[in-house]
């Protein structure tokens, strides 16, 4: 992935929880337009890595480089479950000054307009995601990270955020997102990064693969490897 213009660079980056080692020397750049996949088993520092790309978790060792603002959609919400999808958007476009025009064209763009007055609490896991996306957006990040982006949801739903990570993509934003739901993301993606004990086995360019030969890959590199 090259260099230039890079969103973020991090280099020989380890993080150690008490005595164990979760990630191991991770090096990978993003630049704009850029979409890179994290895939490997459970356990293999996804999550964390993508924590410490939001500065959520400082690297043991190693070095983060950020460009521009960063966003991240995490296994929990961040929403309000007492408030409405509006009120919790325009809650958190106070806080990073984003416009009621951002929150509605966000409302509009994620498919949520016809429920925006509805309580979070009576949104089901599709919708909840959805507004999670839009809350990560307000702020326009140059980079925004996904963490299981995809579970949970139904067609409709998916389709829907698919949509929204390729117009992020064509835009020139970048984006890194750990998942298991390759067969779905892959159209999206222009990398792959493979995970494993907490080390990047392999970085490589989707290239125009299909799901079958990058399943291939991931178990040469996963169990063979």
């Amino acid at each position: 992935m090259p260099h230039a213009e890079a969103v973020l660079t991090a280099t020989n980056v380890s993080r150690r929880f008490g005595h164990r080692l979760v990630l191991r020397d991770v090096t990978v750049t993003i630049s704009p337009g850029e979409v890179l996949l994290l895939v490997g088993p459970n356990g293999a520092g996804k999550t964390t890595l993508l924590r410490v790309f939001a500065g959520l978790l400082r690297a043991s060792s190693g070095r983060i480089e950020r460009r521009g603002s960063v966003s991240l959609v995490a296994h929990h919400s961040m929403l309000y479950d007492v408030l409405t999808a509006r009120e919790n958007l325009r809650f958190f476009a106070r806080l990073h000054g984003a416009t009621p025009e951002r929150v509605d064209q966000l409302l509009d763009q994620l498919g949520l307009a016809a429920r925006a007055d509805d309580w979070v609490a009576a949104f089901s896991r599709g919708m909840t995601q959805r507004t999670a996306i839009a809350r990560a957006l307000l702020p326009d990040p140059e980079l925004l990270l996904l963490d299981e982006p995809l579970t949970g949801l139904d067609d409709a739903s998916c389709q829907v955020v698919l949509g929204v990570l390729a117009s992020l993509r064509d835009r020139g934003r970048a984006l890194a997102i750990a998942s298991h739901q390759l067969a779905e993301l892959l159209d999206v993606v222009t990398a792959i990064g493979f995970l494993k004990e907490g080390r990047l086995r392999s970085l490589e360019p989707r290239d125009g693969r299909t799901v079958d030969a990058v399943v291939e890959r991931y178990r040469e590199l996963m169990v063979r490897g």
